[in-house]
C-alpha cells in the first residue's frame, strides 16, 4: 500500500468516526505504523468532518515531525508508547465513545462479567488506565502501562485506544466496544437482572480464531 493510500485510509475512517459519533469536533486520533518505522497520524486542531489526506502528517518514533504542514497531534506521544512497545500493532484509533467514557464516569466496569460473545472473541481482555491529563507524559505512560496484553484500552474519564494490525482492525474493535459498554448501560438501567455467559465459556470464546 502506497503513502497516499494510507493517507486516504485514514481520512475515511476519521471521517466515519465522527459520522458515528465517536468524537466530535477535534477530538480523536487515528494512525498508522509505516514500513519504514515512522507513523502516519492525523493532526491537531482539525475539524474530523473536513479532514483530507493533504492534512495527514508524518513523525517518527520520538515524536519529531518529519512531513506535513500542519502540525502532529499531542496524543502522538500515546501512540508512539503503544508502538513501542507493541510491535505486532501497525494502527491505533483513539476516539471518546460516549457510552465507553460513561461508564468510567459512573464508575462500573461493563467486562467485569460478559454477556454478549462478540464481546470476548473480539475484545478479549479490555485494559483499563488510569486517569490522567490527555497529551501528557503521564497519560502516554498510563497507557503503555496496561497496553501489553490487550489491545482494547479505556481511558478513565477520557477515551479509548483500539490497535490492530490495520485501520479496519482497530476501528472494528472501537465500535465492538462502544456497542457492548451502551448495551451494558441500557441493560443496567432497565432494572433487570443481565443474563450473563458463563465465565468458563468466556474464556472458551476468547480463544476462538475468528
Amino acid at each position: 500500500m502506497t503513502n497516499h493510500e494510507i493517507k486516504k485510509k485514514i481520512v475515511q475512517y476519521t471521517r466515519l468516526a465522527q459520522s458515528r459519533g465517536y468524537t466530535v469536533a477535534s477530538e480523536g486520533n487515528i494512525s498508522v505504523r509505516l514500513p519504514d518505522g515512522y507513523v502516519m497520524i492525523t493532526p491537531t486542531k482539525i475539524i474530523k468532518d473536513f479532514i483530507t489526506e493533504d492534512d495527514i502528517v508524518v513523525v517518527d518514533m520520538d515524536g519529531n515531525q518529519v512531513d506535513g504542514t500542519r502540525k502532529a497531534t499531542t496524543e502522538r506521544f500515546t501512540h508512539l508508547a503503544i508502538y513501542k512497545k507493541r510491535h505486532d500493532i501497525n494502527s491505533i484509533v483513539h476516539a471518546h465513545p460516549v457510552y465507553t467514557v460513561l461508564s468510567t464516569v459512573i464508575g462500573t466496569n461493563p467486562f467485569e462479567k460478559i454477556f454478549i460473545s462478540e464481546a470476548a472473541m473480539f475484545l478479549k481482555k479490555v485494559a483499563f488506565a488510569k486517569f490522567a491529563k490527555p497529551s501528557t507524559k503521564e497519560g502516554a505512560d498510563a497507557v503503555r502501562d496496561v497496553c501489553g496484553n490487550s489491545d482494547v484500552i479505556v481511558i478513565d474519564r477520557h477515551g479509548s485506544f483500539t490497535c490492530g494490525k490495520d485501520v479496519e482492525t482497530a476501528f472494528s474493535l472501537l465500535e465492538i466496544l462502544e456497542k457492548y459498554c451502551k448495551m451494558y448501560y441500557m441493560a443496567s438501567m432497565s432494572g433487570k437482572p443481565i443474563n450473563f455467559i458463563d465465565s468458563s465459556i468466556v474464556e472458551e470464546l476468547r480463544n476462538v480464531l475468528y
